[in-house]
């Protein structure tokens, strides 16, 4: 199967999953001539106001799309479009940024994570797979090596 998106949206939290993500997400959007946007969704708590200004969740926010650009320069994917968004829940504002700006694809980076015996997505790449009319694509973290071998 090929990926012939020529706009993809890559949301970015800072973790490590997010962070190889973009870069697969470069090399990926070099390859096919692809329009790549980066995404940091602050989530507000449902007690404050969507306006209230928290300067710590903005201060982080800009770090993590800074680290994003630098990836974007390492990689040499020139015309990277980075923003912050504002949002109770990261998972629908994801959606409609892809339906706002029309995007084809939305590659999601995945922390390895097991719940209850099994692996787990998570509340926002579970919301995004239900709900997103693009192509919704993971990339999850290798698990960790066996304590014992």
């Amino acid at each position: 199967m090929k990926l012939d998106s020529k706009r993809i949206l890559v949301p970015v939290n800072g973790d490590a999953a997010s962070e190889e993500t973009f870069r697969w997400a470069c090399h990926l959007a070099h390859h096919t001539k692809a329009q790549l946007h980066a995404v940091h969704v602050i989530e507000v708590p449902l007690h404050l106001p969507l306006e209230e200004e928290d300067p710590e969740a903005i201060n982080n926010g800009e770090r993590v799309l800074a680290r994003i650009e630098a990836v974007a320069a390492e990689e040499k994917c020139k015309d990277v479009k980075a923003k912050i968004l504002r949002a109770r829940h990261a998972g629908p504002a994801i959606v409609m940024e892809t339906e706002d700006r029309h995007m084809e694809a939305v590659i999601l980076g995945i922390p390895y994570r097991r719940r209850f015996g099994s692996c787990s997505l998570g509340s926002t790449a579970t919301y995004v797979f239900n709900n997103a009319s693009c192509q919704v694509i993971f990339w999850r973290e290798r698990a960790p090596a066996p304590l014992f071998a």
